[in-house]
């Protein structure tokens, strides 16, 4: 539906309720084409007052320009562009004076060419495996078309505010003059249940009924632009803030004025408001850079004779603000409204550097703007870039930190538009803070980490930000507003024409946004449309957290039972309570390094937390030290005794508990029988992404601690570290455990669960693990293009040839790695280590002949089912006697297993070539090509030794190619390119041994067997129990295990506790657990911390 017919059943028909439709109210129907052809762009931050206040100084009737400076940049001011209004009307009053305001001054003669809305972005801060810094992915927008255009967002009617009859009845009962019946940009929106306010240019606020949507009133009284405004719902009370310094309170139901507030002496304008209802006080943020505190509660503190003799000495002269009314036109009478005054006493001086253009009040959580549930915080944002924090204390501020942005900076250029925030909003945890850049950033407001930018378009300020039904709305200067979904995934973006979005607001109750405009349009967006589809095909609301209902309002938090009920709960009623929050837990795709689910791990790391609370942590929080990284979910539940909590917590001995809530992608789902990420029991088994690793046995452990909490049974301090980057190379731990090592304690026992059995049945104990060295290598061509082969081969390089080289000189055909002193580290394989290899391989062939183990790594039947034996081109199943066979499994096994766990390795994963092209056209000549490779270590191997060799000999390789090119080019065969080598070789973990014969791990091979020995029987006459656990280790790496017990060193002791049997698949697909696996795994946890302290040597406790 166009807008002219949208006009014409606007005025034809009745008025529904604002619900569901899009109404558009012209709040400046004169000189609209010139408005349009003013510039759309913008200079640098300080300038822009709210990108709406540059005022000129009234004196004596006469308009006086300032030039003012930055205060971020040295770039002069220049004057504003005036409208064209007559001389002689600017000398008969204030309002005429102070001129229509343009909200941008002109790059250049002219529009600028803009930025289409397909360009927009979503930005991450994921560096590379590597670790160098790369320029942030972009994921193109959801929709080509405007959502207006393509039916997700619907136009109804559109009403232009023509002045007819009716509305010129209405200002002439007003009173207004003739010549100010223009009325400028849309500043602010407010509403209530019964209106719609809008603040004007002029200071006139206009109040349109949600009803019949005709304007009902016009609320005369600021002498410049009405720049902020909040509703008291509790009083029914508009507040409205002005470029003229002054902050007007009106009643909603008679819509008079009930009374002045006077900003601090030279306060400039009013360029933000907020009201909290649980302090009851107003805050303004000011042109000043101050912010400031009106206690409503107590304004009669003072006579009304005092107020008015602190008005009569005021004096603005900040910048280019109006002056109280009362004094720019000469009255010395008394204010027609009772009046009041901001105080020293309430004043937050130089609170900023520069503007401070948006204040907002919220929860830290995000959840609350009234503050009944949870304390009210500040947060203040300006032209000089910085966002703080702040705490109301009565009627003063305290000030309780900021966000740190000193990086930011260099991040986006060092750009002032880069720096300049002009518009807040926070919900769920999560900061939102619009740039003058077009950039919208958001942040982990527990971890105070920015975690994501959101890129906006060239030179469009975001002026407005508001989050509503599911989504993130971005009103820009470009005439747009930019749609980001509950996972901060690009929707699209609404086109309001060529004219900036100021303001945004909308009903709490309803699927409506409302904009409002440079040109004086509000408008009114239909919205449901999106909000159904959010609710029908996507994850539950990230901007909120958990999934939420339609009202915003209901948590789906953890489903516990209260703390002090939990010690009294049985077995099984503890372990339906867990496999509940496992359950919840799954369905949050937290896997780490992909930035479309970064707000998925967030909410992961969330949902730990608050469930820590639950089972009564004595504290939970979000930590992190890298803005890029996913946080730390920190626990601590403390002794059962008092006298063990007595030491400070960096002095008290504690049990150290690892975990990470991070998963691995679900990869081809249509290999999964049921959903990955809902977790499903099947026989037994619970299946879905992370069960098995690690989230299943993080529950565990967490349900297992604090059940001896709650019975009065911890005899330690226990301290949870679940980390969200273990997938992602633990990007960020150690920073950001060595920031936060007070809240640790001195760590005697590490304890974690990330390894599996080795078979199906029989319980496990792991005690070492291999290191890891990852490499990447390219060999490229100086000819940058792939060529023909049929013309040029033989004539230039072949990358992929010497690549090819390269890799094979890297171990001989037999396996053997080949690296110059490689094998100089590796440790002897004593007798003892032999002998105990081989009487786990003999356990394993008699208890566990069906487990994955064997049946992919022996050659021989083992089992009642033979399998065929082909060594070279002979059948030798029929050849062999049953000893043979069963000598030659064991020797296989055993060869497999010293493989796997003793010995080091060298593995090429990939290799590829420059270009798509090349890898599918047989004829060409790549110009590039890269491989990857790992590197096993083991010990007595140094990581960064064998990091060292594999460098030299890789680039010794490399040069050996060079030298045999110069040799060919001096007998004749001349290249027409060279190559180049790019070798990145980065060492991830450090190989890690135990000592299975210490006490602790004695302890914990005592707990899994008292566990496990009612159900091992007796298996082929042999007792099964007395070798349960399995002493093994694993192939596999983990970078925290070594990190960790050298950090908390000298006494802190690793203890894997493998909860998953061998068919676990974790990491492929149909992940599982078995449910009776889990829930032992938790009675292990308990057996063995019950009696640590005495296990643990004494010294260490002291």
């Amino acid at each position: 539906m166009d807008q002219a017919e949208c006009k014409r059943q606007g005025q034809e028909s009745e008025y529904p309720r604002l619900s569901g439709f899009h109404y558009i109210f012209e709040q400046d129907p004169i000189e609209h084409a010139s408005n349009r052809q003013l510039s759309n762009h913008f200079i640098a931050s300080a300038v822009i007052v709210f990108a709406i206040v540059k005022h000129t100084v009234a004196t004596k009737g006469n308009v006086r320009h300032t030039t003012k400076t930055s205060p971020m940049s040295s770039a002069p001011i220049s004057p504003p562009v005036q409208r064209q209004k007559s001389t002689q009307s600017l000398a008969h009053s204030v309002n005429a004076k102070l001129q229509q305001l343009q909200l941008h001054q002109q790059q250049q003669q002219g529009r600028l060419p803009q930025r289409t809305p397909s360009q927009s972005s979503i930005h991450s801060n994921a560096s590379p495996q590597n670790g160098a810094q790369t320029p942030l992915q972009s994921y193109s927008i959801a929709s080509p078309s405007p959502l207006n255009q393509i039916g997700q967002v619907r136009c109804l009617q559109t009403l232009s505010q023509v002045l007819d009859s009716t509305h010129s009845a209405l200002e002439a009962a007003e009173g207004e003059r003739d010549d100010d019946k223009g009325n400028g940009s849309v500043l602010s929106l407010a509403l209530d249940d019964e209106h719609v306010f809008s603040g004007s240019q002029r200071g006139h606020i206009y109040v349109w009924s949600r009803e019949t949507f005709r304007l009902e009133h016009i609320l005369y009284g600021h002498t410049a632009g009405c720049l902020a405004m909040a509703v008291d719902e509790t009083r029914g009370v508009l507040y409205s803030g002005g470029g003229d310094g002054k902050v007007r309170a009106w009643d909603v139901h008679t819509l008079k004025c009930l009374y002045v507030v006077y900003a601090g002496v030279n306060s400039g304008s009013i360029l933000s408001l907020v009201y909290s209802r649980t302090y009851d006080v107003l805050v303004l943020g000011c042109q000043n850079t101050s912010i400031q505190i009106f206690d409503i509660a107590n304004k009669d503190s003072l006579s009304r004779e005092e107020r008015l003799e602190e008005i009569a000495t005021r004096h603005s002269g900040f910048f280019d603000s109006a002056k109280p009314a009362s004094e720019s036109t000469g009255q010395t009478s008394e204010p027609a409204e009772e009046s009041y005054v901001v105080f020293a006493d309430n004043i937050t001086p130089h609170a900023h550097s520069g503007y401070v253009y948006s204040i907002l009040l919220s929860s830290l959580s995000g959840n609350s703007t009234s503050g009944v549930d949870e304390e009210d915080i500040l947060f203040s944002a300006a032209s000089d870039g910085d966002i703080k924090l702040w705490r109301p204390n009565g009627a003063t501020l305290e000030n309780i930190g900021s966000l740190d942005r000193s990086a930011m900076a260099d991040s986006y250029g060092g750009e002032d538009e880069d720096v300049c925030i002009h518009s807040l909003a926070v919900n769920g945890g999560l900061l939102f803070a619009g740039l003058q850049s077009g950039a919208i950033e958001v942040w982990d407001l527990e971890t105070r980490q920015r975690i994501r930018v959101l890129a906006g378009t060239s030179s469009a300020n975001v002026f407005s930000l508001m989050v509503h039904s599911h989504c993130l709305y971005a009103g820009a200067a470009d005439g747009t507003i930019r749609v980001w979904d509950a996972d901060l995934q690009s929707l699209g973006w609404i086109s309001c024409g060529n004219d900036s979005v100021l303001a945004l607001t909308a009903p709490k109750d309803d699927d409506l946004l409302i904009g409002g405009t440079e040109d004086g349009a509000i408008s009114f967006w239909d919205t449901s449309a999106i909000s159904v589809s959010l609710s029908d095909t996507t994850a539950p609301s990230t901007l909120n957290l958990y999934s939420l209902s339609k009202d915003n309002n209901n948590f789906q938090q953890p489903q516990v039972a209260p703390f002090h009920e939990q010690g009294t709960q049985s077995r099984r009623h503890r372990g339906r309570r867990m496999l509940q929050a496992l359950g919840q837990w799954i369905q949050l795709k937290s896997v780490s390094g992909v930035p479309e689910l970064q707000s998925e791990c967030r909410r992961a790391a969330r949902f730990l937390k608050d469930l820590m609370r639950q089972l009564g942590a004595a504290d939970a929080r979000l930590i992190s030290s890298m803005p890029s990284s996913n946080p730390l979910v920190y626990g601590r539940f403390d002794a059962s005794l008092p006298a063990a909590n007595t030491q400070p917590l960096a002095q008290r001995p504690t049990i150290f508990i690892y975990g990470h809530y991070d998963v691995m992608p679900a990869g081809d789902e249509a290999l999964w029988r049921t959903d990955p990420f809902e977790m499903v029991g099947r026989n037994g088994y619970l299946y879905g992404r992370g069960v098995s690793d690690d989230k299943g046995p993080v529950l565990a452990a967490l349900f297992a601690i604090s059940e001896m909490a709650a019975s009065g049974q911890l005899p330690m301090t226990v301290v949870f570290c679940i980390e969200g980057e273990e997938e992602n190379r633990s990007v960020g731990l150690h920073e950001t455990i060595e920031e936060h090592r007070d809240l640790f304690g001195v760590p005697q026992l590490i304890l974690l669960s990330l390894s599996y059995w080795l078979g199906e049945s029989t319980p496990c104990l792991t005690y070492g693990m291999r290191g890891s060295i990852a490499a990447n290598m390219r060999i490229e061509s100086t000819r940058k293009a792939d060529v023909h082969s049929g013309v040029w081969g033989g004539a230039v390089n072949e990358p992929l040839i010497s690549l090819s080289y390269i890799l094979s000189h890297l171990s001989d055909p037999s396996g053997r790695i080949q690296i110059p002193g490689f094998h100089d580290g590796v440790r002897p394989v004593s007798e003892k280590e032999e002998t105990a290899m081989r009487d786990l391989v003999q356990w394993i062939i008699d208890k566990e002949a069906h487990a994955p183990l064997v049946t992919r790594t022996v050659l021989s039947p083992i089992s009642a089912d033979p399998v065929d034996l082909e060594l070279g081109s002979g059948n030798l199943e029929h050849s062999l006697s049953p000893e043979d066979l069963d000598r030659r499994a064991k020797a296989d096994l055993y060869n497999q297993l010293m493989q796997r766990w003793r010995f080091p390795t060298l593995t090429v994963h990939h290799m590829d070539v420059s270009t798509v092209a090349a890898r599918s056209n047989t004829t060409l000549v790549p110009a590039a090509a890269q491989a990857s490779l790992s590197v096993r270590v083991v010990p007595d191997q140094s990581l960064e030794d064998i990091a060292e060799k594999l460098r030299t000999y890789i680039k010794h390789l490399f040069d050996n190619i060079k030298a045999q090119r110069r040799q060919s080019v001096a007998e004749g065969q001349a290249l027409l390119d060279d190559l180049k080598l790019h070798l990145d070789v980065q060492p991830n973990a450090q190989w890690w041994l135990a000592d299975p014969e210490t006490p602790v791990y004695k302890a914990a091979a005592k707990a899994i067997h008292d566990e496990w020995h009612d159900s091992l029987g007796d298996v082929d006459g042999n007792d099964s129990k007395a070798h349960v656990p399995l002493l093994i280790r694993e192939g596999g790496s983990i970078a925290a295990i070594p990190w960790l017990e050298s950090f908390f060193a000298p006494h802190a002791v690793a203890v894997n506790l493998p909860m998953g049997q061998s068919s676990d698949n974790a990491h492929l697909d149909n992940e599982r657990i078995s449910l009776v696996n889990l829930m032992r795994g938790r009675q292990v946890i308990q057996r063995l911390v019950k009696d640590i302290d005495q296990v643990l040597q004494p010294t260490n406790l002291a």
